[in-house]
């Protein structure tokens, strides 16, 4: 596949090798491409549909993304859904001496991938912000757009200053929550509750009751439930559907079974049960889910950079 790559000397751009943009359009459909700079991308209200590296997220408020240079993505709208989405692209010299000695959660971005093969495993494809950080992104956001809109002297260093507090803020973020997702993975795979979550990923087609899962690792079914949404964050039932709901997406994605087929396959066993669980942890129904693709398969030209 020939994914196109935006240059930013083809982006119209003179002087200060910077832009902000701001999308709210529902019919937008981007086709993969890379570009040669950075994108930093931050969803202000709504969802939509991020492909980022083969993955397609559905991101919303709060959630925030960098795309490195060399690295293809799409940003494509669900159809009838609401969003508001800001997009900072720029050179990586721009903050690179800012930025030199920080950590590898943000030196990474500003290297060019485009002929990279070795894409980082611990990469994360998006980020979220936590509510008591996003006013703070939010404002920087603000000050960055009007800073960069009304251009007075002295502009592109407020602009830059800016952008270095934001990506610091990111970097913070970023290597919170994965100390947080690695002590959790720990904590999890150590026994009593690895072999629980390999039997759930290996049998999520079957009924799965918490009684079973108890009896895996000895303990009564009141003190497991306790114990594993402790180490979890989340009860033995609502990571089950987080497993039968990953692979339902997978399965949407290839589009080969119907909606009932998909259903039973991944273990629900009533349709409308399916839909309501698919759309409380994904915010759309799973038909709503599949049409999204439909659109970047039938409109390649179609495209917002």
């Amino acid at each position: 596949m020939n994914i196109p790559l935006y240059e930013y000397k083809n982006q119209k751009v003179e002087g200060f090798p910077f832009k902000f943009i701001r999308y709210n359009r529902q019919d937008l459909q981007q086709s993969l491409h890379k570009h040669d700079y950075i994108q930093i991308a931050y969803v202000m209200k709504g969802v939509c549909c991020h492909q980022f590296r083969g993955k397609f997220l559905t991101v919303g408020k709060g959630d925030i993304f960098i795309i490195p240079p060399g690295i293809e993505h799409s940003l494509n709208a669900f159809a009838g859904k609401e969003f508001e989405i800001v997009l900072i692209d720029f050179m990586p010299f721009l903050v690179h001496d800012e930025l030199k000695s920080f950590s590898d959660s943000i030196t990474w971005y500003m290297r060019d991938h485009n002929h990279a093969d070795d894409i980082s495993e611990w990469l994360q494809p998006w980020l979220h912000i936590s509510k008591d950080k996003q006013l703070l992104v939010e404002q920087l956001l603000f000050d960055i757009q009007d800073e960069f809109a009304h251009k007075e002297s002295g502009y592109e260093f407020s602009t830059r200053i800016n952008l270095v507090k934001l990506l610091i803020l990111i970097d913070r973020e970023s290597r919170k929550t994965l100390k947080r997702q690695v002590s959790n993975t720990v904590r999890l795979n150590e026994r009593p509750f690895g072999c629980v979550i390999q039997y759930i990923c290996d049998n999520y087609s079957q009924d799965i009751p918490l009684e079973k899962a108890a009896d895996l690792v000895n303990m009564t079914p009141t003190y497991f439930s306790h114990a594993f949404k402790k180490e979890s964050g989340q009860s033995f039932v609502e990571f089950v559907h987080e497993v039968r709901i990953e692979r339902a997406m997978e399965l949407i994605r290839h589009d080969v079974h119907s909606m009932t087929q998909i259903c039973f396959q991944v273990g629900f066993r009533h349709l409308s049960h399916f839909i309501r669980t698919f759309k409380k942890r994904t915010g759309l129904t799973p038909t709503e889910y599949k049409k999204m693709f439909a659109p970047m398969a039938s409109a390649p030209g179609m495209t917002v950079k």
